[in-house]
């Protein structure tokens, strides 16, 4: 991936953070909870609360990590050298596309909620 790819999936997890009231210093702080859906294709396989771990310091790292889920049965680990962040700043959410999967033979996508909507 791109330096340029990578430098706009790390923008977007550090405005979902600023959204939310996170520093980003506060690397894998794992009191955070959201509301999260994981999707593989366009089936949703689940839609729950969801402690999530971020970092945005380290690009050579994992910089997402949902923490509560069967990393078995789904990813749970993403990194911005890997996967494609976007954040929605109507929506206030954080969307984690994926290609590559050893556990799914689709695309994979993880939608990430804001805590305090500002609507």
């Amino acid at each position: 991936m791109s330096d340029t790819l990578e430098l706009k999936n790390q923008a977007a997890i550090k405005a979902f953070l600023q959204n939310n009231d996170i520093s980003f210093d506060d690397v894998m702080n794992f009191t955070k909870r959201f509301e999260t859906a994981y999707y593989v294709g366009d089936s949703r396989k689940f839609y729950e609360e969801t402690t999530v771990g971020f970092n945005v310091l380290d690009t050579n790292t994992v910089n997402a990590l949902l923490v509560d889920i069967n990393g078995i049965e789904f990813e749970t680990e993403f990194r911005v050298k890997e996967q494609t962040f976007e954040y929605d700043d109507t929506n206030e959410t954080l969307t984690i596309q994926g290609k590559d999967s050893q556990k799914h033979n689709e695309e994979y996508k993880i939608v990430i909620n804001s805590q305090f909507l500002d609507f």
